[in-house]
């Protein structure tokens, strides 16, 4: 197949590496997606706190404040992310009667594994029992999801892989800090009480030339940030001896204004170089904006406040799920699936935007 990648000499600051696909290589078959039965309310997490009562008692709307969200689906102990990422490829499985031996590529892509070595991938194909496969793991961070996405379409398009199962595992609940001296520590411990675990796995094989499958590509990162969210929350754990019961360091409000300044320019240069009407909004030229469900509060701040989008055409399930890292893209596409307003093979148009620590952003257009 012979593929035609633009670059858009109009496209702005952001923009100006994206590739754009009159032809996509590649095309979602469907998603599969594995949440925890658990459901952890804002109070039951102030009831883990182990600090002083008057904070326990004000943390749930402290939390639902400054969030919006309020639930996030916790794993039963012992869980580890290949066992998320293995659920949902069964289901993923039984969604499309696919024949698993037939897979030629096993990514894994998350903010967690099972092991530093070896890579995650290889024990989600000893579990799924695949006798040979190219496995490998893809890192990084919330946006590992859409990297591997990316990474999936290039081995597509150039016929180095035919079907692809990408999939991902998050125990964020591991991560947690319960241990609050002052609500000064909120600053930085709170943003790992808002995560949730679940699963999530994507089939990916070459496009039937009708138009459905990835349109766009655009990520990047600006490392100048990485110090403002971290796992170990120590920067120098590596000179300390290693990591011993780790946990995710959010230094919340100064990570909120980056990716606020970040996201906006971004979003306002995509509406600028897809419509010269500067009252359009993005939800004016695509069906669904599914973005990073990072926080309720921040996306209803960024698309309804300041981008002016349509409710009905963005897709939030943080208050449902938590910030569940790299599934939550995935798992947002399936819950629009879920609730009969997205379907494969609808021909509809969604922009998946992602944000991540370290400071990374951008976002994957797809037609469904």
């Amino acid at each position: 197949m012979k593929l035609k990648s633009t670059l858009n000499p109009k496209a702005g600051y952001f923009l100006d590496g994206m590739q754009s696909y009159q032809t996509p290589a590649s095309r979602i078959v469907d998603i599969g997606v594995e949440i925890p039965k658990r459901r952890v309310s804002n109070e039951e997490i102030a009831e883990l706190i182990q600090g002083p009562v008057k904070l326990k008692k004000a943390l749930p709307s402290i939390m639902e404040r400054t969030t919006g969200n309020n639930l996030r689906a916790y794993a039963p102990k012992g869980t580890v992310p290949s066992d998320l990422a293995v659920r949902a490829i069964m289901s993923l499985v039984k969604r499309t009667d696919l024949d698993i031996n037939t897979v030629d590529t096993l990514i894994f892509a998350s903010t967690d594994m099972d092991m530093m070595e070896p890579a995650t991938a290889n024990i989600v194909q000893h579990k799924l029992g695949l006798k040979r496969v190219n496995a490998l793991d893809v890192s990084n961070a919330c946006n590992s999801f859409l990297q591997a996405m990316n990474v999936a379409n290039s081995l597509i398009a150039t016929g180095a892989a035919h079907r692809v199962i990408i999939c991902s595992g998050e125990l964020g609940s591991a991560v947690c800090n319960y241990e609050l001296g002052d609500v000064k520590e909120l600053r930085v411990k709170m943003g790992g009480l808002t995560l949730g675990d679940a699963g999530a796995a994507m089939l990916l094989e070459a496009a039937q030339g009708d138009g459905i499958g990835i349109e766009e590509i655009n990520l990047m990162s600006f490392g100048e940030h990485w110090r403002l969210c971290h796992v170990p929350e120590k920067l120098d754990w590596r000179q300390q001896g290693g990591a011993l019961n780790p946990w995710f360091y959010l230094d919340m409000p100064e990570l909120a204004v980056v990716a606020k300044r970040f996201t906006l320019n971004y979003l306002q240069q995509y509406s600028q170089l897809r419509t010269s009407d500067p009252k359009a909004s993005i939800t004016d030229q695509v069906d669904f904006f599914v973005p990073h469900q990072i926080s309720r509060t921040m996306i209803e701040y960024v698309c309804f406040k300041e981008m002016k989008m349509d409710p009905e055409k963005v897709a939030i399930t943080a208050h449902l799920y938590g910030n569940t890292a790299s599934t939550a893209i995935p798992l947002a596409l399936r819950w629009l699936m879920d609730n009969s307003r997205l379907s494969i093979g609808s021909g509809k148009d969604c922009l998946l935007y992602g944000a991540a620590s370290g400071f990374g952003l951008g976002h994957i257009r797809v037609k469904l």
